[in-house]
């Protein structure tokens, strides 16, 4: 994808984004919420915390969105668009995978020991053995972020998109049990026969490391940003990382913040 395309497609992404966040309705939404609450910080203040908080977690659907378009613009890679960007897709998931995820998530958490490369990948073998021959099928709802196949070599990636590593334990539990199950899904939704036919890949947009990842092994399956562009994208990663961080000091977007604080402060 061209600079200059790139800068143009996030700018404008991003002044969406606060205009769907910000308009008339959700402000007002956010103030009814609030009135009603006794609380010593100022009514305006909270409210202008709740629609930074609110484009906070959009921004982190944008940059799944932003990571799908950059991918689909490499010309060796081919995006599955009947899944790929889709939410709420259906998977068909057997029994006995659902179980032995279950299972595997639990012993990971009584048993942390320094052998989560090997057991992960096991893991992966008996679900791929699993999702051929099981016949207790039950359907789930899943959200494909990124789904994209090589066409040099034929193999399926599957990437499951997160802006931060900051998720509380109970979140970031959640996380790593979806992300294994979509995979699983995925392995019988394309006919998967070998775990080389289908990586998945657990990426962070942001460096930082906030714990250990217990359940995914870091060296092989999650990817920290600059890992997945110089794997397998044209784009630098550093390129990106300063789009964004320059769009926040766009003086269009600054003007738009400033004046939504100052609608908030005086009701006008």
């Amino acid at each position: 994808m061209k600079n200059n395309k790139i800068k143009k497609l996030i700018k404008e992404s991003v002044l969406k984004l606060i205009n769907n966040t910000t308009d008339d309705a959700k402000i007002e939404k956010i103030i009814s919420k609030h009135e009603v609450k006794t609380h010593f910080v100022p009514i305006r203040y909270r409210i202008f915390v709740g629609l930074l908080q609110s484009l906070n977690i959009q921004f982190g659907n944008f940059i799944e969105v932003l990571i799908h378009k950059i991918i689909e613009e490499e010309k060796h890679f081919e995006i599955v668009d009947e899944i790929s960007g889709k939410k709420n897709v259906l998977l068909p998931l057997a029994e006995e995978t659902d179980s032995l995820i279950d299972r595997f998530i639990s012993d990971r958490q009584n048993n942390n020991d320094n052998k989560l490369t090997e057991k992960f990948g096991q893991l992966l073998k008996n679900i791929v053995a699993n999702q051929q021959f099981a016949k207790n099928l039950i359907t789930t709802k899943h959200d494909v972020d990124v789904l994209f196949k090589d066409k040099r070599s034929g193999i399926y990636y599957y990437v499951e998109v997160k802006y931060n590593d900051d998720h509380d334990t109970g979140k970031f539990v959640d996380i790593n049990r979806k992300f294994i199950k979509t995979y699983a899904g995925l392995v019988k939704k394309l006919d998967i026969k070998d775990t080389k036919q289908l990586k998945p890949i657990l990426y962070y947009l942001n460096r930082k490391i906030m714990k250990g990842n217990i359940y995914v092994p870091e060296e092989t399956h999650i990817y920290r940003s600059e890992k997945l562009f110089k794997e397998f994208l044209t784009m630098k990663y550093d390129d990106l990382d300063g789009y964004l961080k320059n769009v926040s000091e766009d003086k269009e977007i600054v003007e738009i913040f400033d004046n939504l604080y100052q609608k908030i402060r005086y009701g006008k």
